[in-house]
This record gives structure tokens, C-alpha cells and sequence, in this order.
């Protein structure tokens, strides 16, 4: 189980890596035409693996609409609306409130899948959640001068988005945990959603408005980039999570796949060379209790 576990702490890294690959390009390009290129070629990615590995056989017709219905839902409103917010507030305030995906996750966990959580767990995933809200709120006085700090557009809009976002990403895993748990593959999974995400997002190509279509020509180095970011936040983030939620309860691994943020802000201390202020080091404290609590079987 503590493979699991390691499995979704990973993702979140490769989630933040990934936001922060992200932030100059869909600031570059719009979120909307870069999570288009992006789900192209993470589409790809995923048909190729699947089919190498020969797991398609894992996914019977009954659970087709579900998979598509949580693609929809969980990649291609969810992660539209997270790079339209990203563009518009930046990576650290973007993923603090994606972070609300844990505490949707575990309320929609125990409602609809009955699963039960023991005590030090839930008390793990709020403090978890606590810990990340406190790290990025009190660690942003020495990157407000930063590109990825600049508010573009309306803060309000971009608040809303990355909560909806948020809502949308736990409603998508909360779907697929039980296909997960009848065998179904999570690679060949995700290669569902993806796809029928990128065949949905496809025809905002067709809608002639400034909110769709990119204001600059898509260079080769946005290409790579795009490519990459892909890869690590979905081809490689999005499988591993899928993983973990098939072997693990939903609302732990929702809950650790959270901490992006926390490394997020490690990962911009290492790139400005400005030290997190006292608030962002307590707030990692709390986290990485919650973390150990989570940890108590």
C-alpha cells in the first residue's frame, strides 16, 4: 500500500514540474490552445503505450461511458479551466487552490463509494491540506516580483476556474475508482480520457475569438514544451495517479497528489535563489505531518 502512497507523492511532483513548464507558455499561447496541443500529443503517447502493452482488453464496453464521461469532465473542463487559470493568476496561486481537489475527493469518497478512512487518515488529509494552504499563502513575499507572481486578467475569474477545476478533477477520479477496482487498465484508461478530452477541445479550433486561438504562431520550442509538460503532467502524472487510485482509497491518494504546491514553491526557491519565508516552512511541517498520519494504516 505505502507503494501507492509513494506513487501519488510522484505524481505531484511530476504535476509540478509540469505547472511550472506550463505557466510562460499558456501566458504565451492562451490556456485554452495550449491544453490543445498539449492533450494531442499526450493522446498519442498513451494510444502508443497501450497498445504495446496490449492492455486494451482490460476495458469492456460497459465501462466506456464512464471513462468518456470522466474524461469530460475531469480532463477536459478540469484541465481547461486550470490552464486558463494558470494563465491568468500564476503557477503558486493556480495550484494552492487546485489543492481543494483533496478535501473534494475525501467528502466525495465517503458519500459515494462508502469507502472508510480512519481517524489519523482524515485527520492526515486536512492537515495535509492546511499544511499546503499555509506554505503557499505565507511564502509569497520573496517571488512578488517574479513573472509567475503578475495577476493577468481578472484575479476573480481565475479564483473561480481553479476551484471549479478543482471540483472537476475529484468528480473524475471519484468515477473512475470503481472501473479501476474491476480491472480496468489506468494507462488504456487515461488513453480514453484524453482522447475523447483532445476530440471535445478540437473544435474550439473551429471558434474564431481571441479566448481560443493563439495571438502568436506555435514555435518549435513551444512544441517541445508542450510535449514535455505533457508528458510529465499527464502521460506520466496522470498514469501513476490512476495507479495509485486503483490500489489505494481514493481520498489518501487525491490528498497526496495535493502537495505540488509545497514542492512548487521548493522548486521556485531553487530557480530565484530566495529562501520560503518562516510561514511556508511551518506550513511544510504540517504537511509533512499529515503526510506521516496518512501513513498510519
Amino acid at each position: 500500500m505505502f507503494l501507492y502512497f509513494g506513487l501519488a507523492i510522484l505524481a505531484a511532483f511530476c504535476w509540478s514540474i509540469s505547472s511550472l513548464i506550463s505557466a510562460d507558455i499558456t501566458r504565451s499561447i492562451g490556456g485554452i490552445a495550449f491544453n490543445r496541443l498539449r492533450l494531442f500529443f499526450v493522446s498519442i503517447m498513451l494510444i502508443l503505450y497501450a497498445t504495446l502493452m496490449n492492455s486494451w482488453n482490460t476495458i469492456n464496453a460497459e465501462y466506456l461511458i464512464i471513462i468518456v464521461a470522466s474524461g469530460i469532465i475531469g480532463i477536459f473542463l478540469g484541465d481547461t479551466l486550470l490552464f486558463v487559470a494558470l494563465q491568468k493568476i500564476g503557477p503558486r496561486r493556480n495550484n494552492i487552490l487546485f489543492s481543494l481537489a483533496a478535501p473534494f475527493t475525501v467528502l466525495l469518497n465517503i458519500f459515494f463509494l462508502g469507502e472508510i478512512m480512519t481517524i489519523p487518515n482524515i485527520l492526515g488529509c486536512f492537515l495535509v491540506f492546511f499544511g499546503v494552504v499555509i506554505a503557499i499563502a505565507y511564502g509569497k513575499d520573496n517571488f512578488n516580483n517574479h513573472r509567475w507572481e503578475i495577476i493577468q486578467g481578472s484575479l476573480k475569474i481565475g479564483v473561480i476556474f481553479a476551484i471549479i477545476a478543482a471540483l472537476c478533477q475529484s468528480v473524475g477520479l471519484i468515477m473512475m475508482k470503481p472501473i479501476l477496482d474491476l480491472g480496468a487498465d489506468p494507462i488504456a484508461s487515461a488513453a480514453i480520457r484524453t482522447s475523447i478530452s483532445f476530440l471535445f477541445i478540437s473544435f474550439t479550433f473551429l471558434i474564431k475569438s481571441e479566448y481560443f486561438s493563439s495571438p502568436i504562431s506555435i514555435s518549435f520550442s513551444i512544441i517541445v514544451k508542450s510535449v514535455l509538460s505533457g508528458f510529465l503532467g499527464m502521460a506520466l502524472g496522470m498514469s501513476l495517479l490512476l495507479i495509485a487510485l486503483q490500489n489505494a482509497d481514493a481520498g489518501i491518494v487525491a490528498t497526496l497528489s495535493s502537495t505540488s504546491p509545497i514542492m512548487i514553491l521548493f522548486l521556485i526557491w531553487l530557480i530565484t535563489k530566495k529562501i520560503p519565508t518562516k510561514g511556508a516552512w511551518i506550513g511544510t511541517f504540517i504537511a509533512i505531518i499529515g503526510t506521516g498520519l496518512i501513513f498510519i494504516y
